[in-house]
């Protein structure tokens, strides 16, 4: 063989070997000014090391937690889900990231392209011009329709006078509010924005419910397994998690295009009744005016409906599950906000808005529930939309930020005795009610959660409604000890109670 039979082998796998080798250096190069953290790997970055840290430890804010004590910094710096990511755990870098316009952008890994359907569009998931105008938009017609105003309150309070008749129904035998309160909040959410409302003992829903609990489980605030390794889903489709939200996408978005179509076959120019009605009317006056930019669709209707699906399904719900699982395990609580509202509403109608500050101490234990067992560990998913700093440290555009709300409500230097349950930390020595901006469940800035007024209206006349009415305890053989099931976001182990009327 030749000299340049030899040059000719050689060359092409010495350039290979040099392309690989800027690869790898290239995926194991920790940014300039990049926070501190552990050394991450090619490809899977951080996703065995926090994945390892999760088991030991319990969960993931617990192992970001001990990161943050680890490298002594309260910003620390990994590759997950495949982009870069910070997280955050004091209360005035939190305050920074939701109020900062460069940390507005969502993050783009391939679990929020499967969030989306594929469509990147919504309200909950999206950034820049698509997002403030939507935003806006739902915003204005939701107040328009009466959302967070008196006529919602009526709607909740038809829910909670539901919810009380169901429970009487069950005769001190044991139930799941579990498959019960999804249905409530979502039927709230559905009235305003489609005009509907879910029958009892609806087996779609149900079978959502469950869907949306398989989905869940099998994801984090990161993206889990299949954004850190997208490729998997064509080897371990079920062990990712790909099944599961694909499942419930697909059962989801054909729930929501049938309200849209049944919508459209009954629509007029100029019909208003509800949210899917306005969006109809901006896609009829872009289609007039021939705007082609227009962000008025039928994809974008479908995702917003998806978006309320989504949050009505978890968040209020789950949160309302741990609040009462506090109840059970914390009788004495349960029979002093019992006693307040006795006192201050009496049992002849149930307790409303109105009666809140007569009602401190039982808005204090709501507050403390949601601190101790909050449903969001990990919250924030905010994408940077430029180069910055925080903290001091460099954090290159499209950097993933993420906050560790459960470092902020477990902080011992700031609550004193965090894993006490003690409503009485959020009442002031005047006996009002004490505001503390460690407790932010809610967000701040232009992020802030849209559903923040419905939400805690939900929470308020649901726990004040019931307790009002029903002594609660546990079933035999429940374990009230038993630690919250993690995921993208927690919920309490499905647990069994038995409501006394009063």
């Amino acid at each position: 063989m030749g000299r340049d039979d030899m040059l000719s082998l050689v060359l092409p796998l010495l350039l290979a070997a040099v392309a690989l080798a800027v690869w790898l250096w290239g995926q194991l190069r920790r940014p300039p000014g990049f926070p501190p953290g552990p050394t991450w790997l090619p490809v899977i970055g951080n996703y065995l090391e926090i994945r390892r840290l999760s088991k030991k430890l319990s969960s993931q804010h617990e192992a970001f937690a001990h990161l943050a004590e680890q490298y002594g910094s309260p910003v620390i710096g990994l590759h997950v889900g495949g982009d870069l990511t910070v997280i955050v755990s004091t209360r005035s870098l939190k305050r920074e990231v939701l109020t900062r316009p460069e940390f507005e952008g969502r993050p783009q890994n391939f679990f929020t392209y499967l969030r989306t359907l594929k469509l990147r569009k919504g309200v909950a998931m999206v950034d820049g011009k698509l997002w403030q105008e939507q935003r806006a938009f739902v915003m204005k017609h939701l107040r328009s329709l009466g959302f967070g105003g008196p006529a919602m309150q009526d709607q909740v309070g038809e829910e909670v006078r539901a919810m009380l008749a169901e429970l009487s129904d069950s005769r001190g035998r044991p139930m799941q509010l579990k498959q019960l309160l999804p249905r409530s909040v979502l039927n709230v959410i559905f009235h305003f924005c489609a005009g509907y409302r879910f029958p009892r003992d609806d087996q779609q829903l149900q079978t959502l419910i469950d869907l949306q609990d398989v989905r869940s489980r099998a994801f984090d605030m990161t993206g889990g397994k299949l954004s850190a390794m997208p490729w998997l889903r064509f080897i371990q489709p079920e062990a990712t998690g790909y099944n599961a939200i694909t499942k419930f996408n697909d059962m989801a978005s054909a729930f929501c295009m049938k309200l849209i179509e049944d919508h459209k076959a009954a629509y007029f120019p100029g019909k208003k009744t509800d949210l899917i009605d306005a969006y109809l009317y901006e896609i009829a006056k872009a289609k007039e005016s021939q705007d082609d930019n227009t962000t008025f669709t039928e994809d974008q209707i479908l995702m917003v409906l998806y978006d309320m699906l989504d949050a009505g399904l978890e968040e209020t719900s789950s949160a309302l599950q741990f609040v009462f699982l506090m109840m059970l395990r914390h009788p004495d609580v349960q029979e002093r906000v019992h006693n307040e509202i006795k006192e201050a509403v009496g049992t002849d109608r149930p307790p409303t808005l109105e009666d809140k500050d007569r009602l401190v101490y039982t808005t204090a234990a709501l507050m403390e529930s949601q601190r101790m067992c909050y449903v969001l560990p990990i919250r924030g998913l905010r994408r940077v939309l430029e180069d910055t700093t925080l903290h001091g440290y460099r954090l290159p555009v499209n950097t993933t930020v993420l906050i560790n709300n459960w470092s902020l409500h477990m902080d011992k230097e700031h609550w004193g005795d965090p894993e006490v349950y003690r409503p009485e930390r959020f009442i002031s020595e005047t006996g009002l009610l004490r505001e503390d901006d460690a407790f932010v469940p809610f967000g701040l800035g232009r992020h802030r959660c849209m559903g923040e007024h419905f939400a805690k209206s939900c929470l308020f006349h649901f726990f004040a409604g019931i307790l009002q009415k029903f002594q609660l305890v546990p079933a035999d053989g429940t374990d009230l000890k038993s630690t919250a099931l993690g995921g993208f976001n927690l919920a309490p182990k499905p647990f069994d109670i038995i409501f006394k009327s009063r």
